[in-house]
């Protein structure tokens, strides 16, 4: 039969918890504890975001996407993956790898839609008549309706 010390619970007594050592401390089987790395994030929303697994998958998918006439989601890819962007390629951790392509590409693709969409618009506020002439009338959307006859029903 065995002898119960007063006070100490009995899972402590059957060895299932470590018994604190005589500093107070609970004996460590493992040397010094050596920090943690910090803890690496390929979106911006962390711990809360995509496992790095998926993020590859999501990255591929805004790049291709954006070819689709939906530039919109490079810039979505690149806000999203900002961690990505951010480190250069040397310092970045070798997860970032395969995802930093896509969101590399995505920036240089929107960079190069922004260009030319505020080229774009700024030739057209800025020239106006005055730059395009007589064509004009033929570039400009808004008197589409009257072209095709259709303001008969405003009144």
């Amino acid at each position: 039969m065995e002898t119960r010390v007063a006070g100490v619970p009995e899972d402590e007594e059957s060895g299932l918890l470590p018994r604190p050592s005589a500093a107070g401390r609970r004996p460590s089987s493992r040397g010094p504890r050596l920090p943690h790395p910090p803890a690496t994030w390929a979106t911006v929303d962390g711990p809360l975001g995509l496992p790095l697994e998926d993020a590859e998958g999501h990255a591929r998918r805004f790049f291709l996407w954006g070819f689709a006439c939906l530039p919109f989601l490079w810039a979505i890819n690149c806000c999203y993956f900002w961690p990505v962007l951010r480190s250069s390629a040397a310092s970045s951790p070798s997860a970032f790898a395969p995802i930093r392509p896509y969101v590399v590409r995505s920036a240089i693709g929107f960079t190069i839609f922004s260009v030319v969409l505020i080229t774009w618009a700024t030739t057209f506020i800025v020239g106006g008549e005055q730059l395009f002439g007589p064509v004009w009338n033929d570039l400009v959307m808004y008197n589409v309706a009257d072209k095709l006859g259709i303001t008969g029903f405003m009144g």
